[in-house]
């Protein structure tokens, strides 16, 4: 019966996280940018240190969700998305403070110059009030309990508390040449600063210092205890505690776990704490360091290899099942402890295993809603998206939880975008997600490719010309030496086909984008892949079983790969085909680039020109013109045939600018750039003729459709733009 129950769980995560969005009509076209008419994915999720990637509002109805993009908040019972607040997405800042009565976000906006706080109306999206007076960048945010102070600190080692009615200030002169991080204590009396190790504690009425907290050496984060009395902070060897008024160290705990996972009981009286190679929690009284209890899990052990430090491989014990988070139910009476597969409730007072709530892989990131009804969890099985369960949780008995609803879209970044040959349908690949398949025109998301055994680093993507088959690039990560692996997919199904093996291990350590590392030949009957191990390498394609005897027989010998060209001394970054199939260029992570004959794979000439890295190659539709682009922004247009440089373009020489991807237009009139930012050029006069902004990361991959009246960007902000072009 367990087994069976187990079963119908999984298969019914499994249906929840794979169905399309419900309110797809809605939120895509929530908060766009100038010039897009939509966007596919919410967003990678945003852990800024020091807080939660999520925040329940007072009455546990919403939660708001921290994303690259901006925050979203969603109903808590329906899972529906209610807004979207992106505005305060803007300058340098990753950082921002939602106050505790959920009605203000705070946000600081850097440039050059001006280094503002911008405060938002949550349920408005509109600014309250602007809060100027630092003059250097505001590096950290947090609200006061009641949410009527802010606090900022900046790069000067100032701090200030503002009153976020009128926008006055008072200002902490800190001895920190930095203030890395500004934190409340729950009374609001005291705050604490950062620099680096350096933690200090200040008199929020007075601006005088309390105390600095004595032997903080290799102790980044420290928290306050919910009574305020206490503080606990970990290094590589001990848990410490210090006492909130003297700042001396009050007990130290013993323990060498290297993933030290921290919470105090809602009354602070107890500290959990768990971490290392097992499943092991401890209870311990928060003043003395006494033991109080130990929850244990099996860890479900494994052997695997792992390199001494004299150099020789020997087999360890790995834990499959080890804790990754630990959170405490406001009444203190639950424990959820979360690890590979599975959430424990534990009953704290008896030490009683109560119920486990199961998913499909690793589970990160507890809270509990203010009334203990509802338990987020950040899910992140693999080969699938992140997802965020939400539990209903019965505080009178645990065991009656379920699953509620899981909150989806919200990816890693998009690493290389292209369109289906009839343009229907865009495919995308994606960091440790699987590539997907959506329907340009609704948005909807028609396939999830899958079959492949572990997750995918895909790095390229690109159709065959039939529309048959996708080809997929993709970095291994089951080794640590950055192999590239071509996969091949049924574009109709989405099922895994095979994988092509040839490309060594990558020159060095470092794994650059590389969005345009593959490419067909017109008549698809050749696959060109350029890899980080410096080779351009040629596979044959087809898998199809009705081939002739001969082609199955010679792929059985011989198998997929044709040929391989000792193209470059570094990493190929980028390939390319012109449309004749005849000319294979080539582009290389030391600005070379190299123009071959793809029949001989004999070298044509070098194109020498670049001083970056050469990030991108792209044949013009009539094949007559090359374009080149690195990583300093400047685009070289070539002549393939006499190997002469026609045009530069450089958008501003004073300014840098990435760029990561190039396509034409159709038509071959138009350029399109994308890196910081993504820009049009005109062919014709060599003129920038229009630039999109709105990705809140590096644009990685861009893509026109066939009719040449959509662009698509894909970005490592983890969403992709569509943007409609005049006509």
């Amino acid at each position: 019966m367990k087994w069976t129950l187990t079963v119908i769980s999984a298969m019914l995560l499994i249906s929840m996280l794979f169905l399309p969005p419900t309110f797809a009509e809605d939120y895509m076209r929530w908060e766009l940018p100038e010039g897009a008419k939509m966007r596919l994915g919410k967003g990678k999720l945003s852990n800024t240190i020091g807080r939660s990637i999520y925040q329940f509002s007072p009455d546990s109805n919403q939660l708001a969700v921290f994303t690259s993009i901006g925050v979203w908040i969603y109903d808590v019972q329906t899972g529906k998305e209610i807004r979207l607040l992106t505005e305060h997405r803007t300058g340098w800042s990753d950082d921002a403070a939602l106050s505790l009565d959920f009605q203000t976000l705070a946000s600081p906006k850097d440039s050059w110059k001006h280094h503002e706080i911008r405060l938002w109306d949550t349920h408005t999206g509109k600014i309250k009030i602007t809060l100027e007076g630092h003059t250097e960048r505001v590096t950290s945010v947090a609200f006061s309990p009641e949410g009527q102070v802010l606090a900022s600190g900046d790069l000067e080692g100032v701090i200030r508390l503002w009153n976020i009615r009128t926008g006055t200030h008072r200002m902490i002169a800190t001895p920190h040449k930095s203030v890395n991080v500004v934190a409340f204590s729950p009374d609001g009396r005291t705050i604490m600063s950062r620099e680096d190790t350096d933690f200090r504690l200040w008199d929020t009425e007075t601006g005088q210092l309390k105390t600095r907290l004595e032997d903080t050496k290799q102790i980044r984060t420290i928290t306050f205890s919910p009574n305020g009395q206490l503080l606990v902070g970990a290094n590589n060897k001990e848990i410490r505690l210090w006492d909130a008024g003297t700042g001396k160290i009050k007990t130290e705990i013993k323990n060498s776990a290297w993933n030290k996972l921290l919470a105090f009981s809602p009354d602070g009286k107890t500290l959990a704490h768990a971490g290392g190679n097992d499943y092991t929690v401890q209870l311990r009284d928060s003043h003395t360091g006494e033991l109080k209890n130990t929850f244990s899990g099996d860890p479900e052990y494994i052997k695997m290899a792992k390199i001494s430090t004299d150099g020789t491989p020997k087999k360890v014990d790995y834990a499959t099942k080890r804790v990754y988070t630990i959170a405490f139910s406001p009444d203190g009476g639950t424990l959820a402890v979360a690890c590979d597969g599975e959430i424990r409730l534990w009953d704290v007072e008896t030490g009683i295993h109560k119920t486990t709530l199961r998913g499909l892989g690793l589970f990160y990131d507890l809270v509990f809603s203010p009334d203990g009804r509802t338990l987020a969890a950040t899910n992140d099985p693999p080969g699938s998206e992140i997802g965020i369960f939400l539990w209903d949780i019965d505080p009178t008995d645990v065991r009656k939880s379920e699953l509620r609803c899981v909150l989806t879209d919200h990816k890693l970044g998009v690493n290389s975008i292209v369109f289906s040959p009839n343009g229907q349908l865009l495919a995308s690949g994606h960091k440790f997600n699987n590539i997907r398949l959506w329907d340009i025109e609704t948005g909807k998301l028609e396939l999830i490719f899958k079959g492949h055994k572990y997750p995918l680093w895909t790095q390229s993507v690109a159709f065959a010309p039939n529309g048959e088959v996708l080809a997929s690039l993709s970095i291994s990560i089951q080794s640590s030496d950055s192999k590239a692996e071509i996969l091949l997919w049924d574009a109709a199904t989405g099922e895994y086909i095979t994988t092509l093996i040839g490309h060594d291990k990558a020159i060095d350590n470092r794994i650059p984008l590389h969005s345009s590392s593959i490419a067909f030949s017109p008549n698809g009957e050749i696959l060109v892949s350029g890899s980080l191990d410096g080779t351009v390498r040629l596979w044959d394609p087809n898998t199809a079983t009705n081939d002739s005897f001969f082609h199955r027989l010679q792929r059985t010998v011989f198998g997929y790969h044709k040929g391989t060209i000792r193209a470059h001394t570094s990493h190929v970054l980028s390939v390319d085909l012109s449309p004749d199939g005849r000319i294979l260029a080539s582009g290389s992570s030391n600005t070379a680039i190299r123009l071959w004959d793809s029949r001989t794979r004999k070298l044509r000439t070098a194109l020498n020109a670049h001083e970056a890295a050469i990030k991108c190659v792209r044949f013009s539709p009539d094949g007559m013109t090359l374009a080149s682009a690195d990583e300093n922004g400047t685009i070289h247009l070539w002549d393939p045939i006499t190997a002469n440089c026609k045009a530069t373009l450089i958008r501003d020489p004073h300014v840098y600018s990435l760029i990561n991807s190039l396509v034409f237009s159709p038509g071959g009139g138009t350029l399109a750039s994308g890196g910081n930012g993504i820009h049009l050029w005109d062919l014709n006069t060599l003129q920038l003729t229009r630039t999109f902004s709105g990705h809140k990361s590096n644009v990685h991959s861009v893509a026109f459709s066939p009719d040449g009246q959509t662009l698509v960007s894909g970005s490592g902000d983890g969403t992709i733009l569509i943007w409609e072009l005049e006509p």
